[in-house]
């Protein structure tokens, strides 16, 4: 079975390149570097390696629910400290003796179909995360993945409420009231991801006295190597000292926003070597924006968005490199 690169993908780099940042950060208040780490680590473990050098975890697990995968997952594995486990990841969460352990998961997703099982993975997941464990979600934000029925091609509006009507059918209870056909455009439709995704994560966590957690939000992004993506990045706390704590030590974080449908917009073109270093010749600067729109215009397609990424993120744009072994 095939696999897309995604580790050699530019926006899919980036997010998680921030990803690790902000573990990094997190590190000086919740010792990160002893939590365990799980998520899905295919056959290139791209994450787990990089997680693994840069903050020194290890107690790491990698869900590999094919077959043909997990053995090739079994073959590729860069380090001993990582295990690779042949089931889903609704299987692993409902089956596992959570325990006392701190956690860092990461469920990123790529089918939209499952949209379905992937909440209800996050809603049993709830109820057995600790205190500082670190959650991400990474969901597939294709709206054209909701379909069409006869003669909605032709009518926009029709195609926009059917897209509506099955997301509301596949998600149910988790569906806002006040999301319209209007919102399932390519562009909004990442955001009423996370609207739903934040209307269930609200239910599920009430803080009481009994039970003080809540999931603090630190940050989501949308981007787009082939398919659209977002993900949400959150972590979940006892008490409101802690939430303060962090917040103060993200103030100069800018993409670590604590808002739950906030998102980073990483929307760069792939770049070659030399528009790379000519582009970066302008940065940082004040002017940046409207010298690259004038200079550069033969490789922004969508200068305002593009543009506007770049500057925000071009120090962690990849360059990627042959190596002979």
């Amino acid at each position: 079975m095939s696999q897309p690169f995604y580790h050699i993908r530019p926006n899919k780099h980036i997010d998680r390149y921030l990803f690790i940042s902000c573990l990094n950060r997190l590190n000086s208040i919740v010792n990160i570097r002893k939590h365990r780490y799980i998520g899905f680590g295919s056959y290139y473990f791209d994450d787990f390696k990089q997680i693994h050098d840069e903050l020194n975890i290890t107690s790491m697990i990698s869900l590999e629910s094919d077959q043909t995968i997990f053995k090739r997952a079994s073959f590729n594995v860069p380090y001993k400290c990582i295990k690779v486990v042949n089931q889903t990841s609704t299987d692993y969460i409902s089956g596992s003796k959570w325990g006392k352990k701190k956690n860092i998961i990461w469920l990123d997703y790529n089918s939209p179909s499952d949209i379905a099982t992937q909440f209800s993975d996050v809603a049993a997941l709830t109820n057995i995360m600790n205190n500082n464990d670190v959650f991400r979600v990474t969901f597939n934000a294709n709206v054209a993945s909701l379909g069409s029925t006869e003669g909605s091609k032709e009518d926009p509006n029709k195609l926009k409420q059917f897209r509506l009507e099955n997301l509301k059918t596949r998600i149910g209870e988790h569906f806002p009231t006040d999301i319209t056909a209007n919102d399932f455009t390519s562009k909004k439709y990442p955001l009423v991801i996370l609207r739903c995704f934040k209307k269930m994560i609200e239910k599920l966590f009430v803080e009481t006295k009994y039970d003080p957690r809540f999931l603090l939000p630190l940050f989501s992004t949308v981007y787009k190597d082939g398919q659209t993506m977002v993900t949400f990045t959150g972590i979940v706390l006892e008490n409101h000292n802690d939430e303060k704590r962090i917040k103060k030590e993200f103030k100069d974080l800018n993409f670590v926003n604590f808002a739950w449908d906030k998102p980073s917009i990483i929307n760069i073109p792939e770049l070659t070597t030399k528009e790379i270093l000519k582009i970066n010749q302008l940065l940082p600067s004040k002017k940046a924006k409207k010298q690259l729109i004038e200079k550069f215009n033969f490789i922004f397609d969508d200068a305002e968005s593009e543009i506007d990424s770049y500057i925000s993120f071009y120090k962690y744009y990849p360059s990627f490199q042959m190596v002979n072994f």
